[in-house]
């Protein structure tokens, strides 16, 4: 079970250099779906981090496929520690009733250097899968979260394939 990743951003040329350097790591690469995000690289092998950016993260919950391929959603929250426990609470009550349909991973991270700080990343057969259940009503139990208060930012991305590469 994977208990830490590590994501950085970065050019394609930059990004590429870092997977070359480290073949031994599970590596992948990811394309905003909106042109605002570039590309991110996540190290899903659960060694310590090789990127000097800090964006760390402790695997709380994960449910679902260990194969990190599709379409990828990542919320960012901060939370007190009443709200992260309520978060949590409904993170576990969705991984334990079945995800659903078309979802194929879902991971609850909190930040290595701040617990306050998490990602709910879901990963999806497809774009049109997430947007059936982000507008469908089991979507209902984070809407409250998704708010500025909580310091609210959510971004999609689509790997990117060897023939893209």
């Amino acid at each position: 079970m994977l208990h830490e990743l590590a994501t950085t951003f970065g050019s394609k040329d930059l990004l590429d250099k870092i997977m070359a350097d480290n073949p031994d790591r599970k590596m992948v690469l990811l394309a905003g779906s909106d042109a605002d995000e570039g590309l991110q690289l996540v190290d899903a092998s659960g060694k310590p981090s090789v990127f000097n950016g800090g964006l760390n993260y402790r695997v709380q919950l994960h449910q679902g496929s260990s194969e990190w391929q599709g379409f990828f959603s990542f919320k960012y929250f901060t939370f007190d520690q009443d709200t992260a426990k309520v978060f949590d609470a409904k993170a576990n009550r969705l991984a334990s009733n079945g995800l659903p349909s078309g979802m194929t991973a879902m991971y609850v991270l909190t930040k290595e250097k701040n617990a306050n700080e998490y990602v709910l990343l879901t990963i999806w057969a497809d774009s049109d899968a997430y947007a059936l259940w982000r507008h469908s009503p089991a979507f209902a139990p984070f809407d409250p979260y998704a708010v500025s208060a909580n310091h609210f930012h959510s971004a999609s991305y689509h790997q990117v394939t060897a023939d893209e590469k």
